[in-house]
């Protein structure tokens, strides 16, 4: 497809490309949806940590080793726009470093806080065009805290386009006469909070329930100790890594309802956004982000209060029993505000605007 004004740009995207997160999923699938419009698109990455062991082998990745490489990259590709997404010193001066002509954008993926007084994002204050926050609470936290006055905007990040990748079948409710069957996909870390779910779950299961904890993560031996010592190994199972692709949808459509509790710091999570598109509805804390993926057949909780958070699984299940929820809708939603193409439309808009005002 051509850009919707037939003017193409061309877009420098900074951002971390190794391993498996959301920021790698984003920056791959929104220069796939730029290019295919006719933009040109380069991503510049760091080098791989440690940890991933590997380089990324999405089309057009550039690697850089050091502040003058990335500058290099930078300058080279004469970008009309540079987006930085993530916290690092190096992207965000990469940026900068980008030219005159260049239009900076600064992409808030995590909450909005600022922990620290030294902190990379202080840059975006210093020559940056405009920020874009991933949820509507994320961009109101970050102006505030970094004192941003400039043009803003919220976009999400882009998920998995499962739907333009795979077959995801249409969904109808389920009976739950034999339990609700609870999913968990995610990190395990203190901040997810997965704990709850296990030490609560006899409170929203019911005799019938079960739960499936699906990633991994620093908390993975404690949570199967809590288990087993919960005498809960019947009805709660840690399941592992999850699979990717078909698999994955039908994983997601194999379960009732997904559970999220977070305390974290949040961007807004991709992974309820999958949810969606597989017409699987969800109870969420809503921390960060989260409320911005609203809809009429998953509860949030306001103000990302944990207390709220069993009270309305259970208002789920009564929903679920009394079939007053409609997953077809739920699937619309997804598509109607957070598909690949209306992200890449959303996205588009916004950079061609930036960099090519008419």
């Amino acid at each position: 497809m051509k850009p919707h004004n037939n003017s193409a740009m061309r877009v420098v995207l900074l951002g971390y490309m190794h391993g498996r997160g959301g920021i790698q999923t984003h920056t791959r699938f929104l220069a796939e949806g730029l290019r295919e419009r006719g933009h040109e698109v380069t991503i510049v990455s760091p080098a791989p940590m440690r940890s991933h062991g590997h380089e990324d082998t999405t089309e057009g990745v550039h690697i850089y080793n050091g502040l003058a490489d990335l500058v290099r990259i930078v300058r080279g590709a004469e970008p009309d726009v540079a987006v930085a997404t993530g916290t690092g010193w190096a992207s965000m001066l990469g940026v900068l470093a980008a030219g005159r002509s260049c239009k900076k954008v600064f992409f808030e993926v995590m909450s909005g806080a600022r922990p620290a007084a030294f902190d990379p994002r202080v840059l975006s204050r210093f020559g940056f065009d405009a920020i874009v926050g991933q949820g509507s609470p994320v961009t109101r936290r970050f102006m505030k805290e970094f004192s941003w006055r400039g043009p803003s905007e919220t976009i999400p990040a882009l998920p998995e386009p499962l739907e333009r990748q795979f077959t995801i079948p249409a969904r109808k409710l389920r009976s739950v006469k034999k339990g609700v069957r609870f999913a968990y996909f995610g990190r395990f870390g203190p901040a997810k909070n997965v704990r709850l779910l296990i030490e609560r779950f006899e409170d929203y299961a019911g005799s019938k329930g079960t739960l499936d904890i699906w990633g991994g993560g620093s908390d993975a031996d404690e949570l199967a100790k809590l288990i087993k010592d919960s005498g809960l190994a019947d009805r709660i199972t840690m399941k592992g890594r999850y699979p990717e692709g078909q698999a994955y949808i039908g994983l997601l459509q194999d379960y009732d309802l997904m559970l999220l509790p977070t305390v974290a710091e949040e961007g807004a999570p991709l992974v309820l956004l999958e949810a969606m598109a597989c017409g699987l509805p969800f109870v969420a804390n809503g921390m960060g982000g989260i409320p911005d993926y609203t809809n009429p057949d998953s509860i949030i909780t306001e103000n990302g209060d944990i207390t709220d958070f069993i009270p309305s699984v259970v208002k789920m299940v009564e929903r679920l029993e009394s079939a007053d929820v409609d997953l077809a809708r739920l699937q619309k939603h997804y598509a109607d505000h957070f598909s690949f193409v209306r992200l890449v439309d959303r996205w588009e808009a916004f950079l061609l605007t930036l960099a090519k005002p008419e």
